[in-house]
């Protein structure tokens, strides 16, 4: 897959357009409304997506996001996008929507044409819109394909809810409307050794800060690395039965796993959420809970999964 800003590319394109954050199903149907329609003239499959989330630069408010770039590229490149346009959005701030039509879609990514959502907007304080887009491709004699919403029980599939029910501990509600599982991933760090203490080791992930952590508690997950995976108790917290901060720990117990995790790469993959954060009177109690939760999980593995 190839990563592109704005110089020109010689290909001729189906461009699909918008923010994508989180690759939702309502995005993935997007993407196979582009392949089709590549497909049908005989173009290559391209997105274009802003390197900053647009409402950092247009609200200077600080996205969580539900996809980090890296996450974002791998997940593109499964669902058969070739070419990925992701200019800045400064790049591109003061165009008009006909110029970014003309200059951009056209002449630099080489659109034989797009598909959008009902949502899209596009130009200078977002003066273009999906209709104008169709007015501007039939002008043009190129197709514009605007893709109406995706729904799940009669809610519109968006990031803001997907957001809503990660911030909740949804995980199963989130991970529906995803359309896979939602993860976490970073390096495994050295953490204070308390589990270890109680023989049940756990491994402490360093999270990228702009990546949505979902709201505290104990969830059932899968973890990967090195080529390996083990289901796992996962806990983001406080740790409020030792230490009472606002510091959050992400931290996980493989079940059934030994081996030395500090810095290595994994990723985390959420299947269910448990239960909420206690705060114990002793460690040892919290390592009867810590039991507890293992039984549960396993249970789930054993007749779910």
């Amino acid at each position: 897959m190839e990563i592109r800003g704005l110089e020109k590319c010689p290909d001729r394109t189906i461009v699909v357009l918008g923010t994508f954050d989180g690759l939702h199903r309502g995005h993935q149907n997007l993407i196979k409304q582009g392949r089709d329609l590549a497909t049908k003239k005989g173009a290559r499959l391209a997105l274009m997506t802003f390197n900053e989330h647009p409402e950092t630069v247009l609200k200077a408010n600080a996205v969580q996001l539900l996809t980090t770039k890296t996450e974002k590229f791998r997940l593109l490149e499964k669902l058969g996008v070739e070419i990925v346009f992701i200019p800045s959005f400064y790049d591109l701030a003061n165009y008009s929507a006909a110029q970014f039509f003309q200059e951009t879609l056209l002449t630099k990514f080489g659109a034989v044409g797009a598909v959008v959502g009902t949502d899209f907007h596009f130009g200078k304080k977002a003066q273009g819109n999906s209709t104008l887009l169709s007015f501007l491709g039939r002008r043009n004699r190129i197709p514009i394909v605007i893709s109406p919403v995706i729904k799940d029980n009669q809610s519109i599939i968006s990031s803001t809810l997907i957001r809503r029910f990660l911030h909740e501990g949804q995980i199963l509600r989130a991970n529906t409307l995803l359309g896979r599982r939602y993860s976490l991933a970073g390096e495994v760090i050295i953490g204070e050794g308390r589990g270890r203490t109680l023989s049940m080791p756990t491994a402490n992930l360093e999270v990228s800060r702009d990546k949505l952590i979902p709201a505290c508690g104990v969830y059932l997950v899968e973890g990967f690395f090195e080529e390996k995976s083990a289901y796992g108790l996962l806990s983001i917290s406080n740790k409020p039965t030792f230490r009472d901060d606002l510091d959050i720990a992400v931290e996980v117990y493989f079940i059934d796993f030994a081996g030395n995790l500090y810095g290595k790469e994994i990723k985390l993959e959420f299947i269910d959420y448990l239960r909420g954060i206690v705060k114990f009177n002793s460690a040892l109690a919290l390592r009867d809970q810590v039991e507890l939760d293992e039984k549960k999980a396993r249970f789930i593995i054993k007749h779910y999964l």
